[in-house]
């Protein structure tokens, strides 16, 4: 790859996961950008760095989707820690139904001590799977998971308007979810099935 076609990628993608009004999925990665801008930046090495590491186009923007995901709002370009980033991402890809079965397990789990559905906000408290997430218990893969399964959100969003962490991590979870790509009947087989094993 060219250092432009990976600065475009990246200028697409920083929109998409720090913009509201942005959506990837919509504009195919269009940007206002020009190659004569481009070269007049400072940063120029660090996207002929990411040119000559990744050859295929796929492997940049999963790169760059992994650390934006990770909360990194420059998408791991400045970052010591993109590559572990990237890495740690790639094997949750790859173990993405068994990572799903054991959280949603400990999930459950969470729920039934604490005699609560999991995904409804208690006195405008962050519902269980907020917490479990928040506090690195499961995955931001798995909540996305579930809310393709069972469409949670909304009412997430209705009982906790104005909480700042929810707003932020509601948009995170929006931008991320067109990235994480599932089998619904095979997931939402898992999820039936560790729900009947809990239950049981």
């Amino acid at each position: 790859m060219q250092a432009y076609e990976v600065y475009r990628l990246y200028m697409a993608l920083k929109l998409h996961f720090t913009t509201e009004s942005y959506d990837i999925t919509v504009t195919k990665g269009a940007v206002k950008s020009s190659e004569s801008a481009f070269l007049k930046r400072r940063d120029v090495f660090l996207f002929r760095k990411l040119a000559k590491k990744f050859v295929a186009r796929q492997e940049i923007i999963n790169y760059f989707v992994a650390n934006f995901a990770a909360g990194d709002k420059n998408g791991g370009i400045f970052s010591a820690d993109s590559d572990d980033i990237y890495e740690k991402w790639k094997g949750r890809q790859d173990r993405l139904s068994y990572m799903f079965a054991n959280d949603i397990n400990r999930l459950l789990i969470e729920a039934e001590k604490a005699e609560q559905d999991p995904f409804v906000s208690v006195n405008n408290q962050h519902p269980i799977i907020i917490k479990m997430l928040l506090g690195n218990k499961i995955s931001l893969e798995t909540v996305i998971i579930l809310d393709k399964l069972l469409d949670f959100r909304y009412n997430v969003t209705t009982e906790l308007l104005n909480d700042f962490i929810w707003n932020d991590l509601n948009l995170l979870i929006i931008k991320y979810r067109p990235f994480v790509r599932i089998d619904r009947t095979k997931f939402f087989e898992l999820w039936n099935k560790e729900k009947g094993q809990v239950v049981c």
